[in-house]
């Protein structure tokens, strides 16, 4: 019997492939010139071109080149009154143009996704007249979707293989889908079980009752399987909610404007299929892309603007683009909602409630808390789905974030963004539904996504027919906001995940592209500096806030934070981009500051005499090289003199340069070199390693007696899968050999600085120079990087063994931190082997603790009392030269006594990011702070001017996981303090009295308010 079954479904998929040619009986050629162009050129541009003929076999390249084709076409008469498609396949991405706007994507034989991807049809017309004339343009781009990562040993790429009308017969298409459909049910489900052996059963006699020659057998056999479909679910059926998707990298294996030709295919075609398919509707999210199409598609813009309006082209997601969650920060993730938002709202009249990120390496704790102060109440992701370790318990559930926010999260049990709407998948969801005692809704996106293309006709064919069928899950097609409504009214006690949903791969993309992350953080850092500055010259001064300007640089900040790119994991040619936009904003923005500190203070000459600004909203002291022609207390070894300078938060100080009451030494012997002020002494070998780190404070040893920091440590860095993305918890068992020291030096010797030079070879082809210092002041060990990087497939990082015993160690993320263990007890715990984190992680005792510090590093780990910093990879793939050439970093050692959230770490990593800005001028000495935050928990993390007004945005966060009651005071004339949301829509009047107000908090909380002059 099983025997028999077995060759029943082989004789269904050997007929339905008979079915399916067809589709098209009668062709016609096409007459066709091209014109090679010489880049991505405009339609108008194309039009300018000079055409040449060509004909079907031509060859087209090379690898991302375009080519315009011109192609017409007579519809021969007797084709009247029938319905005429366009058949192109010129194995390659490309796009059809109409009335100087692309119509619909078309993508050639050459599909990762395998033959069921080809869109190579187009509907010309449903119903011919017969002798009509067809004109067009195609556009054609020598890559396929998955660009340089599955196409550059592939000869047929650009191979035209078909360029011709045809006649469709719609008859055979609509019987080939019925059969389609059921026998796929007599495939999938089990033949014991009654709906799958009367799919078997029906399908057959689908078969034995089609004569291929002979129409009227058709009718026939499709009321076999209308009778089929009649069999409806009862009341208890999974429901599925479907909507249409094409996941676009932003950027990925193809460049930046390639992704712009994707997004325009994949939005034309989604808007042609509406039109056949009333019921499609397809959910976009990334404001960046509808912005390239409203530039450079104004056409297909309008279109997606009609169907937004219809309810069928969804806007979703309510950021920029889809971002990273590990490495931007915090306010970049604020960034990424009020732009997006705001976007959405002033294109469509729309604000996103959901959070739309399937395709991100994890999501820090903090967002939860963002997103309900952007408006956003629900969450979708699959990606945890491919956790190494420890797959989701739950499907649909709570997540509470670090400050007790919750919103409601859905992964698709589909585990996958690009669904195909097939019978298979759709047994494969409810199957794997974990949810089911507790909900009965889920969500899948179909269509083809990451390279675009998104949702075919073959897709809604197969949704039309599945809609409510016993044997399978209730399926419509809804929007998100539908899909989530229902969710939330169905759920019943809803489980509660709690903090990070770290995800448990991909952790190589919290160091990849190191070059990258340092633009990152700078360009971050800038941004904050501008806005806050100027934002200051605007109301005191009336200097004209650089609206454009600043949208400009956070858009590209933005832009090159999506979840492909800030992580490393593209190829080359898109980190060229980003760093032309990142040299861009660094130019600009430093230029902009320069301008507003101008403005604040009045230049001058005066060699006793400067200014500092201290953009921090708590006091900053520090060691600075001055102006050249300023003599200072000691000249730096880059021949500068230094002074040691103070300033208040968020204010100035202008002072004289004066003899320091403080000091620090470095003293030489025979086995190593000691550096000292009056908190700490470090003691450090020839081969630079840190023997000893003594707080003279706390009388505290830092290093574990015996045993040696500051010790990089070269691992061999061969990942299973995913070279760019992967980091195995393997590569810790092969530590390589690393080279010698070279030179070691005193280079300062104090009063106020002190410094040791190191440079040492890593390989036979890398080499890294180490200056090593300690100022006058510091209560911190600072050590500055300088490498020259040629490996493949290596991982640099360096160690600390610290004198603590703790289970967990303390990582900051945004607005906030969290602790991870240090021991390996459960799979959770070993997952975490490796893991992200921003500008400090700490590990402490009760009573005393050390933080290790960075500059532009993300990724850190922490076993028993071994702190690591990740410094550098060497991915070869899908970059083959990932991070080669120069790099120039730091990190800093800071012990301390009690708890890091008590003791100082937090605004210590602040101000080894952000160092005082110095001016010189005329003005007298005095200083002045523009905001006063009374309690240090509180933090006053940026001051710019509101969206729509004059008025000045603060924005503040609860730093320490504490609650109580802070004073904010300024020293402007401000008057009203409104409190408002991310998007700054009005939440509150506040009492601003006197010169200030008071307000309480909780842990963790973000706190933004709009104050009015």
């Amino acid at each position: 019997m099983q025997k028999h079954i077995e060759l029943t479904r082989q004789r269904l998929q050997s007929f339905s492939q008979k079915l399916s040619g067809l589709f098209y009986p009668e062709h016609s050629p096409l007459q066709m010139q091209v014109y090679a162009a010489p880049d991505r050129v405009s339609y108008y541009e194309a039009l300018q071109g000079i055409y040449l003929p060509v004909s079907v076999g031509a060859k087209l390249g090379p690898l991302w080149s375009t080519h315009w084709f011109k192609v017409q076409a007579a519809i021969p008469h007797q084709w009247q009154g029938l319905e005429v498609h366009l058949l192109w396949d010129s194995s390659s991405e490309a796009c059809i143009w109409l009335d100087s706007s692309p119509v619909q994507g078309l993508t050639g034989s050459f599909s990762s996704w395998g033959d069921d991807s080809i869109r190579k049809e187009y509907v010309i017309t449903p119903k011919a007249t017969g002798g009509e004339t067809f004109e067009a343009y195609i556009e054609v781009a020598c890559n396929g979707l998955f660009g340089l990562d599955q196409q550059a040993n592939n000869p047929r790429i650009g191979e035209l293989q078909q360029a011709e009308i045809a006649l469709f017969d719609r008859q055979a298409w609509e019987l080939y889908w019925d059969l389609k459909v059921i026998a796929d049910m007599a495939l999938y489900l089990p033949a014991n079980t009654p709906r799958g052996g009367q799919a078997l059963y029906t399908a057959n006699a689908m078969v034995n009752t089609i004569l291929l020659n002979d129409r009227s057998t058709w009718s026939q056999a499709r009321q076999l399987a209308a009778d089929f479909f009649a069999a409806q679910n009862g009341d208890g059926q999974h429901n599925l909610s479907a909507v249409g998707h094409a996941h676009i990298d932003t950027a990925w294996l193809w460049p930046m404007a390639e992704t712009r030709r994707k997004s325009a295919r994949s939005f034309s075609s989604a808007t042609q299929y509406m039109e056949m398919y009333p019921e499609y509707k397809y959910a976009c999210s990334q404001a960046q892309q509808y912005e390239w199409m409203k530039e450079q598609y104004p056409g297909l813009y309008e279109r997606i603007k009609d169907k937004v309006k219809s309810g069928q082209f969804i806007p979703v997601g309510g950021t920029w683009v889809e971002p990273d969650c590990n490495i931007p920060s915090g306010e970049s993730l604020v960034r990424q909602f009020l732009f997006g938002q705001r976007f959405f709202q002033q294109e469509f009249g729309i604000t996103c409630n959901e959070f739309w990120n399937p395709d991100v390496f994890g999501y820090s704790g903090a967002l939860p808390q963002i997103m309900q102060l952007a408006g956003i109440q629900f969450f979708l992701t699959q990606k945890l789905s491919w956790n190494q370790f420890n797959k989701p318990a739950s499907h649909t559930f709570l997540w509470e974030g670090i400050d007790g926010s919750r919103v409601l999260t859905h992964f698709p049990p589909a585990d996958t963004y690009n669904s195909t709407a097939s019978v298979k998948e759709m047994l494969y969801l409810v199957n794997n539904f974990k949810d089911h005692e507790r909900a009965n809704e889920s969500l899948m996106l179909f269509g083809y996504g990451d390279g675009g293309g998104g949702p075919t006709p073959a897709m809604l064919e197969q949704l039309r027919r599945m809609k409510d069928v016993d044997g399978l899950p209730r399926a419509e097609i809804r929007s998100p906001k539908e899909f989530f409504t229902r969710a939330a009214a169905d759920i019943k006690d809803p489980t509660v995940w709690v903090g990070e949903l770290y995800f448990e791969l991909h952790r190589g993309t919290y160091t990849t592209q190191a070059r990258n992350k340092r633009f990152n953080r700078q360009s971050e850092f800038l941004l904050h500096d501008v806005e806050m500055i100027s934002a200051l010259a605007m109301l005191t001064n009336g200097m004209s806030y650089p609206v454009a300007d600043l949208q400009m640089m956070w858009k590209k900040v933005l832009t090159n934070q999506f979840h492909d790119i800030i992580p490393g994991s593209s190829i080359n040619e898109v980190y060229q981009d980003s760093t032309r936009d990142y040299e861009k904003i660094i130019r600009r923005g430093s230029d902009l500051r320069e301008n507003a500190l101008a403005t604040l203070f009045p230049s001058g000459k005066q060699s006793d005499r400067i200014g500092v600004f201290n953009t921090l909203s708590f006091p900053h002291t520090e060691v600075i090289e001055l102006p050249e022609g300023m003599s200072g207390t000691q000249s730096a070894a880059s021949g500068r003199g230094l002074a040691l300078v103070s300033a208040p938060g968020i204010g100035y100080a202008i002072q004289r340069v004066e003899d320091p009451d403080r000091s620090v030494s470095i003293v030489e012997t025979r086995d190593n070199f000691q550096l000292e002020n009056e908190r700490l002494k470090a003691v450090i070998n020839r081969q630079g390693e840190l023997v000893s780190l003594f707080d003279k404070t706390n009388q505290c040893e830092c290093i574990q007696p015996g045993e040696r920091g500051n010790r990089f440590v070269l691992y061999e860095d061969q990942p299973n899968n995913w070279d760019a993305w992967d980091v195995d918890i393997f590569h810790l068992e092969k530590p390589l050999a690393i080279g010698d020291v070279v030179s070691i030096k005193i280079i300062e010797s104090g009063p106020l600085r002190a410094a040791l030079e190191v440079e040492r070879v890593i390989s036979a082809s890398s080499h890294l120079r180490q200056v090593i210092s300690l100022t006058a002041p510091s209560n911190r060990l600072d050590f500055e990087c300088f490498v020259d990087w040629h490996e493949k497939q290596k991982f640099l990082k360096v160690e600390f063994p610290l004198n603590v015993r703790a289970q967990s160690a303390t990582y900051e993320i945004q607005f906030g931190h969290v602790q991870r263990p240090t021991h390996f007890n459960t799979t959770y715990d070993l997952a975490r082997f490796e893991v992200p984190a921003h500008r400090w992680a700490d590990l402490s005792e009760p009573n005393f603790g050390v933080a290790l510090l960075n500059d532009c590093k993300y990724g850190y780990a922490t076993h028993d009392n071994i702190m690591r910093l990740s410094l550098l990879r060497a991915s070869i793939a899908p970059d083959p030269h990932a991070d080669e050439g120069q790099h120039q970093f730091r990190y800093a050692l800071l012990p301390h006594a009690g708890n890091p959230q008590t003791a100082g770490v937090i605004e210590e990593a602040y101000r080894f990011n952000v160092p005082l800005l110095l001016f010189r001028t005329d003005a007298k000495e005095n200083q002045k702070s523009f905001f006063n935050v009374s309690n240090p928990a509180m933090l006053l993390d940026t001051v710019k001017k509101a969206e729509d007004s004059d008025a000045l945005i603060l924005r503040l966060y609860e730093s320490r996981g504490t609650r109580g009651s802070f004073h904010l005071t300024s020293s402007l004339p401000l008057r009203s303090a409104t409190l408002v949301n991310l998007l700054e829509d009005k939440l509150a009047d506040l009492n601003w009295s006197g010169d200030g107000i008071e307000l309480e908090f909780k842990p963790f909380q973000i706190i933004t308010l709009l104050l009015k002059m």
